[in-house]
């Protein structure tokens, strides 16, 4: 009977001073980990919202990118069509200026040469005749062999 009695007493003191001290620190831990599991799940629900946002903004950026990228190209075709425009432009105004000048350059040529066929038939017929030809032989001799070398130029 002592040693139930005894053991009863262990038990009783061993519960009160080791169990419940126990007890209560096991139910600290439990809501530590508690604690710490719901931290883990809310951190992770931030960081796979974060991500998610990180995401969006990333495919937003990559949409802008493509879009710059698609201004800059119509951009520099826009320029490359104006520059062929002008530069086109500038052939056409050179090629023009160029057959005026090759054209005033035709006439003058022909201008001149006109006073020196004059001058040519003239003295042609003087050293033909042996004398001197008058203004009025001498104009239509002129007027004949300026008929002659523009039927030769039309030709």
């Amino acid at each position: 009977m002592w040693q139930i009695i005894n053991f009863g007493l262990l038990f009783a003191v061993l519960w009160y001073f080791l169990y419940k001290p126990i007890k209560k620190i096991m139910a600290e831990r439990e809501s530590k980990i508690s604690d710490s599991l719901n931290k883990a799940t809310q951190l992770e629900e931030k960081s796979k919202k974060l991500e998610d946002e990180l995401k969006v903004k990333m495919a937003e950026q990559r949409k802008e990118l493509e879009e710059m990228h698609t201004k800059a190209l119509a951009q520099q075709d826009k320029v490359r069509k104006d520059m062929k425009a002008r530069a086109e432009e500038e052939a056409r105004k050179i090629v023009e200026e160029a057959r005026s000048i090759i054209a005033q350059e035709k006439q003058n040529m022909f201008v001149a040469l006109e006073s020196e066929v004059k001058q040519l038939a003239a003295t042609l017929a003087t050293k033909i005749l042996e004398k001197e030809v008058d203004e009025k032989s001498q104009k239509k001799l002129m007027e004949e062999a300026l008929a002659v070398l523009k039927s030769k130029k039309q030709k």
